[in-house]
Parts: C-alpha cells; structure tokens; sequence
C-alpha cells in the first residue's frame, strides 16, 4: 500500500537484511548500539525525496517462528531509536493468523507439523508462543513506550473489507494527504498461502533443501537458495491454484476442535480488552470474545 504513495518512502523487505536492520532485531544487548541504526535510517532517508518515512516488517514484532523471543526487547529498541515515532498495528483474527504464520513457516523451509510447531516448548528454539497473538499485552506494551495517542490500531479484516474507507483513516491519522486517490492505491493480494496438501509436500522436501530451520551444506545459510525461490514459486503461482485446490475440494489448513477451543478460551479475555479499549469491531469480525463450541 505504502509503495503507491509518492509522498511516503517506505522501508520493508529492501533493507530487512541490512546491517542496521539485523543489528536492530538480532544484536546481543551487550552490543546493540542506536546510534547505527538511527544513523544509517537517517542516511536512506537524506537519498530520498520523501519526508515521511514508513519501517515496515512483520520481525519487528519478533521471529514469530523462533517463539518471538524479541518482541519486548525489539520495542524497547524502537523506542530508542526512534522516541517520538508513531506506531501502527493492524491485527487479524487469531485462529486465521495462526494458520497463515503456519504456511509461512513451511514456505520458508520450516518442517514441523502444525500441532508439533504450537506445541514445543524450552529448549527448542523453533516453534510457536501464542503470547505473540495475545494483542492487548502487545499494544499495552506500545502505548506504554509511546504514549497511547501515537498507536494506531485496526483490524486486518476492516482494511480487507472497505480498503478505500480504511486506508483514508489511516492516512488522516498520519497526517498526510495522499499524492493519488485512496481508490487509485493497489490493494492487491500478493503472496497467496499454499494449499494444506502443498504444504504437505513443500514440508517434506524442506528435509533436503536449506533453509534457515535447516541449514544442509559446507556453507552458513544466509539467504533463501534460489532452487527453493523457483519451487515456492511455481507451487504458488501453478500447480497450487490449477491442478492441486481444482482436485481437493477442501485444501484449508486444518486445526482440531480441541486446539481451536483452547484458542478461544486463551484470548477471549484479550480481545474483550482490545474490543473496549481501542474501540475494534472485533464481534462482528468473529475474534473469540468468549468460550464457544467448536465442532470439527
């Protein structure tokens, strides 16, 4: 969304593996040093013409596949980097989240079950901690660093359904007019989950192909080997959506009754936090206020 506003110079995935963007994420506190990160933000910003500048990256909240050990460590960097700096969330339905978070720890070379990645504890390092979706924790511990007048928060589910509407509160919260007309910006949905049984199979060839969760080869694994780029690529953009989800008639990603509750039961207490606190429609877009019964 960000790439089609002129007027905005939006730091994502370009620069995510810079030094300054490992360093602020991933550097041992003994080492971490805001003045790099500051300074080297300050000189991609003095190449551009922009004057507001939007950090983008899902990390910033933790590696999500690594129990986002980070979270609170990262926010705290932020906030010394960048003190006076606005904050924004979009969050989306827990159970929805989950499977999507799934898929991406598959595509990028993870190999777990989803029951196994949900459920390994200490001292595993992969796996999945659902305080990473518990959003009241996450945006209390926001509002205390930057005050609660500089946090947007909203529901992915609110952008997706009136994209226009959404995208103009947002932009007059941030004090900026946009240089195109709200309906002129792309809202495009890219990078399409995988299918469950693609996913089964793309998770048994990750035993033999590097990744990150599995680093196979005389080499240090730094980036994404190109033949897993082309095989993600073709299962996504081919094989997926003509011959896989046109023979199975269901191809979601499947979570058991009894994990679906537990979920439920887990953040309903949050969500009504969320819903009374940040004023989000949070009932009408289905996020678990309370208990409920679930079938299979």
């Amino acid at each position: 969304m960000y790439e089609e506003v002129p007027s905005l110079l939006q730091i994502g995935n370009k620069y995510k593996l810079s030094d300054w963007g490992l360093h602020l994420v991933a550097a041992h506190d003994l080492d971490f040093d805001p003045q790099l990160v500051v300074q080297r933000v300050l000189k991609i910003v003095a190449q551009s013409k922009q004057r507001k500048v939007v950090i983008s990256w899902e990390h910033l909240l933790g590696d999500s596949a690594f129990n986002s050990d980070g979270l609170v460590r990262i926010a705290s960097r932020l906030k010394q980097c960048f003190p006076n700096a606005k904050v924004i969330f979009y969050i989306r339905e827990q159970l929805s989240l989950i499977k999507s978070l799934y898929a991406q720890y598959v595509q990028e070379g993870g190999t777990w079950k989803l029951e196994d990645f949900l459920s390994l504890d200490y001292p595993y390092r992969v796996g999945f901690n659902l305080v990473y979706l518990d959003y009241f924790k996450v945006a209390s511990l926001y509002c205390e660093l930057f005050g609660h007048s500089n946090v947007y928060i909203q529901t992915y589910e609110r952008l997706k359904q009136a994209p226009e509407n959404e995208t103009e509160r947002l932009f007059q919260w941030m004090q900026i007019a946009s240089d195109r007309p709200f309906s002129a910006i792309s809202t495009e949905h890219k990078n399409v989950s995988l299918s469950r049984q693609t996913l089964g199979f793309l998770r048994l060839l990750n035993y033999i192909i590097p990744s990150r969760f599995n680093s196979l080869g005389p080499k240090r694994f730094t980036r994404q080997p190109r033949s897993r780029f082309y095989i993600r690529k073709y299962l996504q953009e081919y094989i997926d959506p003509y011959i896989i989800r046109r023979i199975f008639t269901s191809s979601n990603i499947h979570i058991d009754s009894e994990t679906q509750r537990g979920i439920h039961t887990q953040f309903a207490k949050s969500n009504m936090l969320m819903q009374s606190h940040f004023n989000l429609p949070l009932a009408q877009q289905g996020y678990p206020l309370h208990e409920e019964n679930i079938n299979d």
